[in-house]
């Protein structure tokens, strides 16, 4: 009895040391490449390239949903980090940041860094007890700006959500439900693999469109009214601050209504609002942009596009075009928008149909940067090559640079006039190129390289 008893501790010790083994051994390792700076400000929060300071952070090219990402083997599709020295990208000094490949189906995933963090999602190919690999989990992380720490936040089912980093917050939508992950209690010393520290939960259900962006504090979303009153035709369009706090019901039944009027009789003043997008205004408030339609007789009427200032939405209001569009490239609350309408890009700043300026001719020409000192829009054409025109006067498009541009995957990002981008015939590695200055007829012009191929010999001290 007493060997028996021996064994069995023995086989529970060994089992232990085992479990210990595999958690100390199944760590994020990866050896810290020092620099960075945390106390400087932050340009292009939520794309595929960050600058931080004399530092920039960027997605070395595209690879795509590739099964193969182990902690420390990706190369392609990580996240590396180069110095900007003399206002040029130093080759000799990227390294990668983020071993793992940073991936979601979404045209907005991107990374964020905020301090001394970089956060980012990533597919997780964890297998199950039958050995098979997940299709659809996402990982969301952070990783120290140095790379000395890196900790699993939370983890996703889906790897298509809408997503937006904070400073203590995680937010992603889906289900038409939008959750948050908290991490602001996490420990900041060491690496996690569980999420320790961090909560979730949720800040709004029955949501059928949200909005929002990096520099604003608060989100818009709209709400389907259920219960008693779920028969209506109208919406609830309304705000929250990230932290879940200051939840406002910013529109619904009875907003456009005298007083003593009554809903059932006046259908047109009744709406359902669709959320398209949200820009922050120099001084950091927020306009919304929204479509409105109403239903009577049973058919559902368009009213057209609005924008309005988030902070005083029915005073302000400003109606840009009597059709509406799903896609617009926002301009602030004075300019109004570049929407698309029947494919084609328009300024609209009015509600005069007859008014608006033409600015694309064909579907497949999409608008990722304007220049509104200058009144100037950057697009892509059908060889997504970079185009330029004037969006307030119908102007002559001018061709930028005719290298091509891969455009199928996140929106094409901009660190001031400098343009990152995944050249689409150069095996989708990173190229940068000053939008102002570049020159597409000088000799032998081409944008600058910056994709990292790790040697496949690389000590593995240097990990």
């Amino acid at each position: 009895m007493k060997k028996k008893l021996i064994g069995i501790v023995s086989l529970l010790a060994l089992v232990v040391i085992c479990a210990t083994c595999l958690v100390a051994c199944n760590t994020y390792k990866w050896k810290s490449i020092g620099g960075g700076d945390p106390t400087a400000e932050v340009e292009s929060n939520g794309g595929y390239a960050v600058k931080q300071g004399d530092y920039v952070y960027y997605l070395n090219g595209y690879e795509g949903t590739d099964a193969a990402n182990e902690w420390g083997k990706p190369v392609k599709q990580t996240i590396v980090r180069s110095e900007i020295k003399d206002g040029v990208i130093d080759l000799k000094t990227t390294k990668i940041v983020v071993p793992k490949s940073i991936y979601n189906s979404s045209s907005n995933g991107g990374f964020s860094i905020f301090g001394e963090w970089i956060y980012y999602a990533t597919p997780n190919y964890d297998r199950d007890k039958n050995g098979n690999a997940s299709t659809t989990d996402t990982d969301f992380m952070r990783t120290k700006i140095d790379a000395s720490v890196t900790q699993l936040i939370g983890r996703i089912n889906v790897r298509n959500a809408e997503y937006l980093f904070t400073p203590s917050r995680i937010l992603y939508y889906k289900s038409n439900t939008i959750s948050y992950i908290d991490f602001s209690k996490m420990k900041t010393n060491a690496d996690i693999k569980n999420g320790k520290g961090a909560t979730e939960g949720v800040l709004a259900e029955n949501v059928s469109s949200v909005v929002w962006k990096n520099g604003c504090d608060e989100i818009f979303y709209t709400q389907t009214v259920t219960g008693e009153n779920s028969y209506k035709n109208y919406n609830e369009l309304c705000s929250i601050k990230v932290d879940g706090s200051g939840k406002r019901t910013i529109a619904t039944e009875n907003t456009y209504l005298a007083e003593g009027e009554e809903p059932s009789k006046n259908p047109q003043k009744v709406f359902k609002f669709t959320l398209r997008d949200l820009y922050v205004e120099s001084d950091g408030s927020a306009t919304v942009y929204y479509t409105k339609t109403y239903t009577k007789d049973g058919n559902n009427e368009m009213v057209g596009l609005f924008c309005a200032k988030g902070a005083d939405f029915k005073a302000s209001e400003k109606k840009l075009n009597t059709v509406g569009s799903a896609t617009v490239f926002t301009l602030g609350y004075e300019d109004g928008a570049l929407a698309q309408i029947d494919s084609k890009y328009y300024w609209c700043n009015g509600d005069e149909t007859d008014n608006l300026v033409q600015v694309t001719e064909k579907s497949e020409q999409v608008i990722w940067k304007v220049d509104a000192e200058k009144g100037i829009a950057y697009y892509t054409d059908s060889g997504a090559s970079l185009v330029k025109i004037s969006y307030k006067e119908a102007g002559t498009a001018e061709t930028v640079f005719a290298e091509k541009i891969k455009v199928d995957w996140l929106k094409l990002d901009f660190i001031g006039n400098d343009l990152y981008f995944f050249a689409a015939d150069d095996s989708n590695f990173m190229h940068v190129v000053d939008i102002t200055k570049f020159d597409k007829d000088e000799k032998d012009a081409k944008t600058t390289y910056i994709g990292f191929e790790r040697e496949e010999d690389e000590d593995e001290e240097d990990k």
